[in-house]
This record gives structure tokens, C-alpha cells and sequence, in this order.
């Protein structure tokens, strides 16, 4: 008989693995504790239609890397891809919300899964860490959510660090900004690869994150954001900056960042790494997402930022 392998996409932690995955995983949880989160477990699986609605039936993760299938109740269910839309529903139905102090401030570890391209540090099943401080929006706690991530890697004496931060504004702005890409893009979408064709009317915003056309002219000199807030936008942007500064955490504005989910508004941030030896560049990545809370049928009035790392 065939000798019995593990899945593809998936690792065994054992041996000195074992040993570094205790230790991290340690040390991260204290600093979460620390800095005043509590944990919260959510279902391994929940309704698909959390994710659909959560984090954009039109983005990579839900179209084309969620592990869904139908239950004996004939139920659609699907394994988590991500830790953020779990908790905000898991906030909304316990009625968190109603709670008297006010941000929550949760953390969450456990494992996830995605239908990836098999490559160095990405697994089909990851162990991610996150945090979510829902129920408030304030120019400090973006920065202090930040610098949370920042210094788990600093804690580990990782250097050549950096957060790469921009503003992704409101939902209207955003809007007008998706329709001057589509003019940009529209005259030469064919000279790009299928994926971005496919994100021209959809998801337009995430062409600029394009891997396989990264170098083209066109998402070179493409409109900038920036060029599309309010003054309002660009405000609360520059004071999540100034609060960075103080607190001491390297950064740089990359306007064609955009994240890979549609729940974000406002600050969007990744911790990279600055090293040519190391393949995967992005460490960590999150940011705000004001209208999450509504979108999945919870107070309007409450809003939420986060990030997510893996520990692979």
C-alpha cells in the first residue's frame, strides 16, 4: 500500500519547529495581554455567506481560495480564510456592543485555511494571529494597533523592518477613485495578465497589487489615491502619522497599497521586511474597516481596525 502523506499546502510542526512555534506563540500572546486585548475563539467553519458578504465576493480569497462545501443539512459552509469577519460576527451576535467598556479590544490564534499557489511560507493551513478593536475610531488607535504589530517582530530581534502605510479614505471616495482607474486601465487592459482583466469592473483597486504586471507603465504612473480624499480623509490620515512618529515606528506611504479585501476604509498598513534574501516581503498586514460592522447587520455607529500575522 501507498504510503499515507499530508495534504499539499500543509506542515507538521514537530521537533525544534515545535519548540519555536511554543515560544512565539508565547511571547506574542503576553504582548497582546499586555497591551489590554482579551482572547476570543470563534468556529473553525462558519457560513459561507459571512465570508461572501465580509470580505467582497469579488476579491482573490473568496473567488478563488475559500474551502467551501455543503453540509449534511445542505448548508453552505466554508473554512476560515481569516480571522477578522469570525470575530466582528462573533462581536455582533454576543452584543459586545452593548458592553460598558468601550473599544473591545480582541485578540484571536488559529489555524485557517486558503487554496493557494504552494510557495515558501504560505501553507493551505496557517496558524494566524490577529487582533480587532471594534467599537471606536480614533487617529491613536490605528497608530497603536501599528506599533503592536511592529513590535512583535522588534520583540524577536527581527531588524530591517518597516511599515508601509495609506489611506484608503471612505467608501465614496473610494468609489470615485475606482472609476478613474477603470479609464486608466480600460484603453490597455488587454496588454495585462487574466486576473487583472477580470478586476477591471470588479475590483479595480487590485490591479494595483498585481504581481505578474508589477513593473508595468501603467500601474507605475496610475492615479494616486491621495489625489482623490477629502479634506477630512487626509487629516485623520496625517494625525495616524504624527502618532507614529511619537511613537517611535518606522514607516513609508506606498500609495499603491490596497490590501487584498474590500472591508477596508481609512488606514491600511503591512509590515515588510527589507532583506533580499528573504522571498516573502510581507510579514503582517491590516487596517481599518468602518463599515464591516453594518455590512455583516451590527450597530452602524461602531467601527473596527486589525491586523492578522502568520506564524509560519
Amino acid at each position: 500500500m501507498e504510503l499515507i502523506r499530508k495534504p499539499k499546502g500543509t506542515k507538521d510542526i514537530i521537533g525544534e519547529d515545535a519548540v519555536k512555534y511554543i515560544y512565539i506563540s508565547n511571547v506574542t500572546q503576553e504582548m497582546f495581554e499586555n497591551y489590554g486585548y482579551k482572547f476570543a475563539k470563534t468556529p473553525i467553519f462558519e457560513e459561507t455567506d459571512l465570508f461572501k458578504r465580509g470580505i467582497g465576493e469579488a476579491t482573490d480569497v473568496v473567488e478563488k481560495e475559500m474551502y467551501t462545501f455543503m453540509d449534511k443539512g445542505n448548508r453552505s459552509i466554508t473554512l476560515r480564510p481569516e480571522g477578522t469577519a469570525g470575530t466582528v460576527r462573533s462581536y455582533i451576535e454576543n452584543k459586545l456592543f452593548a458592553k460598558t467598556i468601550q473599544p473591545q479590544k480582541l485578540y484571536y490564534v488559529g489555524p485557517m485555511f486558503r487554496y493557494e499557489r504552494k510557495q515558501k511560507g504560505r501553507y493551505r493551513q496557517f496558524v494566524q494571529y490577529g487582533v480587532e478593536v471594534i467599537g471606536e475610531e480614533s487617529p491613536k488607535i490605528d497608530a497603536e494597533v501599528i506599533s503592536l504589530a511592529y513590535n512583535i517582530y522588534k520583540s524577536f530581534g527581527i531588524e530591517n523592518i518597516k511599515v508601509s502605510i495609506n489611506s484608503l479614505g471612505n467608501p465614496e471616495e473610494r468609489q470615485a477613485y475606482n472609476e478613474a482607474l477603470v479609464k486608466h486601465f480600460e484603453p490597455r487592459i488587454n496588454e495585462f495578465c487574466e486576473d487583472c482583466n477580470n478586476r477591471l469592473y470588479k475590483n479595480p483597486m487590485r490591479i494595483l497589487d498585481c504581481k505578474v504586471d508589477a513593473e508595468h507603465e501603467l500601474i507605475k504612473n496610475a492615479p494616486k489615491l491621495l489625489e482623490y480624499l477629502g479634506e477630512e480623509s487626509k487629516q485623520y490620515f496625517a494625525e495616524v502619522l504624527r502618532h507614529l512618529d511619537a511613537l517611535g515606528v518606522k514607516y513609508e506611504v506606498d500609495h499603491n497599497l490596497v490590501r487584498g479585501l474590500d472591508y477596508y476604509t481609512h488606514t491600511a498598513f503591512e509590515i515588510m521586511i527589507d532583506n533580499p534574501e528573504v522571498e516573502l516581503k510581507t510579514l503582517c498586514g491590516g487596517g481599518r474597516y468602518n463599515g464591516l460592522i453594518k455590512l455583516l447587520d451590527g450597530p452602524e455607529d461602531k467601527k473596527g481596525i486589525g491586523f492578522a500575522l502568520s506564524i509560519e
